[in-house]
């Protein structure tokens, strides 16, 4: 099994999902006493943020491609970064990539065409929700993306930041992201809601909705664990 690294702290509290996760599934496919190698480059996450949020995506490459070098030197032999709006950057520097890294986006992609979804909610940060990263993949894809409007991107986000990005469920803010989703999903039609930030699932789960949830996370684990198996 490959070593894997992490790109992690964009936030904290999904990188030990992903950490974790990857422990879990590693032991439920292969015994109780294997465990995989991990290790991680845990990013510093406001770094991140003040870059997306003046628009120096040249930063933020720089910043990924440094994380995924450094891995590399540790000796990971693939790589992902646990989240998704540092994937907004990914066309950029995917043909930079020291080693292999899993896209996040393109694993829940397949997952939606895997399960013949036709017409998907999409939430997540701002920045992911505004760049197009997820409605582009799923036009190209033949699956309607159902983008909320400007005022309730911005609601969401407020709701993601800071607190669920810590790991802090306030009760009261997941109602708040829970009735909102279902308003696009009754007014959209929607048949699926992808989870587009690996924080939310820490605050919406599956049965939460009214639709099936696409739980980007997990869904991530899983093909890093698939690419790490893969030809053994």
């Amino acid at each position: 099994m490959k070593k894997i690294g992490l790109v992690g702290g964009l936030g904290p509290a999904s990188t030990v999902d992903y950490y974790l996760g990857l422990i879990g599934l590693c032991r439920r496919e292969r015994g109780e006493d294997v465990y995989p190698k991990i290790v991680i480059d845990s990013a510093d996450m406001s770094e991140h943020i003040r870059a997306f949020a003046d628009g120096d995506y040249d930063k933020v490459c720089g910043l990924l491609l440094k994380s995924i070098s450094d891995l590399k030197a540790a000796g990971a032999e693939l790589a992902a970064v646990t989240a998704n709006t540092e994937h907004i950057v990914w066309n950029k520097i995917c043909d930079r990539f020291p080693l292999p890294v899993i896209s996040i986006v393109d694993a829940a992609i397949n997952e939606i065409k895997r399960k013949g979804y036709k017409k998907v909610l999409v939430l997540g940060t701002e920045f992911t929700m505004r760049s197009g990263l997820y409605e582009d993949s799923m036009k190209n894809n033949s699956i309607e993306p159902i983008i909320p409007d400007s005022a309730d991107i911005k609601i969401i986000g407020n709701l993601i930041y800071p607190n669920l990005e810590n790991g802090i469920v306030i009760p009261e803010d997941r109602q708040k992201m829970i009735a909102l989703a279902e308003k696009y999903i009754a007014d959209a039609k929607a048949d699926a809601v992808l989870l587009g930030c690996t924080e939310i699932p820490l605050a919406i789960k599956e049965g939460d909705l009214s639709v099936p949830t696409l739980n980007t996370t997990e869904i991530h684990i899983n093909e890093i664990y698939r690419g790490a198996i893969r030809n053994e």
